[in-house]
């Protein structure tokens, strides 16, 4: 509440403050440098560029920070944004983190926000393992080769390369049409594999099912 020259008393305006966080690979190295994008938006449309966004770890402490820059993101007229760095931590696994905005700079009155997110972390790459990717009539290309977080698609030769620490893996292949089966490995140096995949019949659409 504000209180006018005249006695009377009028109620603040609040507004809310989205944030988005993006651009968050898919998986990094333990130790590794790494970045997001982070951008906030007013409710009431207000300028933020050159208000701080902070990330939190696990346990609340600010690990790394940014200003929001004076122009929006392409595309929108209010989204304001940041590229933050961060390091991953040493240990693999999945961290956890936050991106918070603090609002206390703004001239109006806006709330805070925090919004969480999470990345991969994996063991350094050693070793690169070449994957091909192939069905009786030839290479399947487009299909999605993973191994844990780390996720490639095939060339038009049906080949993938990961990057891979030394340990024992399981790799999965995907594409619709396509069968194929989980082919567990050990990598302790570069290798080649050939995944053989399976063509599945196309489903008629004018077949009628019946109980």
């Amino acid at each position: 509440m504000t209180e006018t020259a005249a006695g009377a008393t009028t109620e603040t305006v609040r507004h809310r403050t989205s944030l988005a966080v993006w651009d968050i690979p898919q998986a990094v190295a333990a130790g590794g440098h790494f970045t997001v994008k982070a951008g906030a938006k007013s409710s009431g449309g207000c300028a933020l560029g050159g208000c701080r966004v902070t990330v939190l770890d696990g346990g609340g402490a600010v690990v790394a920070s940014g200003l929001l820059g004076a122009e929006p993101w392409p595309g929108t007229d209010a989204l304001f944004w940041s590229e933050i760095e961060l390091c991953a931590p040493q240990a693999a696994g999945l961290a956890t983190l936050a991106m918070r905005f603090d609002a206390v700079s703004l001239g109006e009155p806006h709330d805070g926000a925090l919004q969480p997110f999470s990345v991969a972390v994996v063991l350094p790459p050693e070793h690169v393992l070449t994957v091909t990717v192939a069905a009786d009539d030839g290479p399947v290309a487009d299909a999605i080769v993973r191994a844990g977080p780390i996720r490639v698609m095939t060339d038009a030769e049906g080949r993938a390369k990961l990057h891979l620490a030394k340990g024992r893996h399981e790799l999965a292949v995907w594409k619709t049409g396509y069968e194929t089966k989980p082919l567990p490995l050990t990598i302790d140096a570069d290798a080649a594999v050939l995944v053989e995949a399976r063509a599945l019949p196309e489903q008629n659409p004018d077949a009628i099912w019946t109980a």
